[in-house]
């Protein structure tokens, strides 16, 4: 059994932690990767490497630290007034799809129904600039979702991401929202109401970084990768070669994800990455409506595993051209893993006293 007082102590040190000038999500991730607690952390700063944050409170000042402690129980109240959770990998609720990713996150902010994290989940995410054909297909997958017990994935972006977001409430599917910013900033701007309403349907919101961090093109790039280890399934709805989602699909690949792109009559041409996701990642092709059996034994094997193996569907005819696809649990071809560079912010740092217990809010 979990020693749940230890990691309500971690929980306040490393709220403590990130109120210290110059500690961001960059020097916490490196004290969580050492393998060193962030209580031990706060009790030896030395040891962490953090002694250049501390002059503010020095050794033996016991006042300071006690300070310092409370600055994090406020954090973490602040945190529970807004149902917003703290969880870390090594915890047994910690979700399993991103525990075991070679760039595992270290731990993840959460808000609304944690119980979606552990879910079979279909991402569907693309462009925030759609067409109408792309704003048509990620309808059309949503509404093909409706009676299947699974969640949606996506980022909360304007265009597709909120697309998916928005349908799926629609036919009352559970939907994640993953941020690329900490949980307490609205982002994309106009967004409240949405993420307001992902949570009161039993949707949830989470992120990696900092509850007050801001947005950055490379913190984008992490997000998606958590986008795709929640997937069972991953659907760019509509993407280009180079663009953000382009790198969800590659992360998806490296996980052993099963990509499916769809597309219209007649459009498959227009579209480069189709083939470009095939070759390099062995990406399915749907054409839509012509291939919407298959789409839905497909949907099936992924959300109800018991009923039939991923590996063999055999009622579901594999679209033409696709002779070299197969439904299989198999993980795609995928370029060398990339190690991701952790975003670049403030460093701080900080120490209470293990004596001190204030009354710690369960977060």
């Amino acid at each position: 059994m979990e020693d749940r007082g230890y990691w309500r102590h971690e929980r306040i040190a490393f709220l403590a932690l990130s109120t210290l000038k110059g500690v961001g999500f960059r020097t916490l991730y490196k004290i969580s990767k050492s393998g060193i607690s962030f209580s031990a952390a706060l009790r030896d700063p030395i040891a962490a490497g953090l002694e250049k944050f501390m002059l503010e409170f020095p050794a033996g000042d016991f006042e300071g630290q006690k300070k310092l402690w409370e600055s994090g129980v406020a954090e973490a109240k602040k945190l529970g007034n807004l149902k917003i959770s703290l969880m870390f990998i090594k915890e047994l609720r910690f979700p399993q799809k991103l525990a075991v990713i070679h760039d595992n996150p270290e731990w993840l902010f959460v808000q609304g129904n944690v119980d979606n994290l552990y879910m079979p989940a279909v991402s569907i995410v693309g462009t925030r600039k759609p067409s109408d054909d792309g704003i048509f297909l990620t309808k059309f997958v949503v509404s093909a979702l409706a009676h299947h017990k699974c969640v949606t994935v996506s980022g909360l972006a304007l265009g597709i991401d909120q697309t998916a977001h928005v349908e799926s409430m629609r036919y009352g599917i559970p939907t994640v929202a993953v941020l690329g910013t900490g949980i307490l900033e609205n982002y994309p701007r106009g967004s409240e109401a949405l993420r307001g309403k992902i949570l009161d349907e039993g949707g949830t919101i989470i992120t990696e970084y900092l509850p007050s961090q801001s947005y950055s093109a490379e913190n984008f790039v992490r997000r998606n990768r958590l986008q795709a280890a929640l997937a069972d399934l991953l659907i760019p709805a509509e993407w280009q070669i180079k663009s953000g989602t382009a790198h969800t699909v590659k992360f998806a690949s490296q996980y052993g994800k099963k990509i499916v792109n769809l597309h219209l009559p007649m459009s498959r041409e227009l579209k480069p990455e189709l083939s470009f996701s095939e070759d390099a990642y062995g990406a399915l092709c749907l054409e839509i409506p012509k291939d919407t059996q298959f789409l839905a034994g497909l949907i099936s094997v992924i959300t109800e595993p018991e009923l039939t193996s991923i590996s063999d569907p055999p009622e579901y005819v594999l679209p033409e051209g696709s002779e070299n696809s197969t439904v299989s649990s198999e993980p795609n071809s995928s370029d060398e893993s990339r190690s991701l560079v952790e975003p670049e912010d403030k460093e701080d740092s900080t120490e209470p006293n293990k004596d001190i217990d204030p009354q710690i809010p369960l977060l």
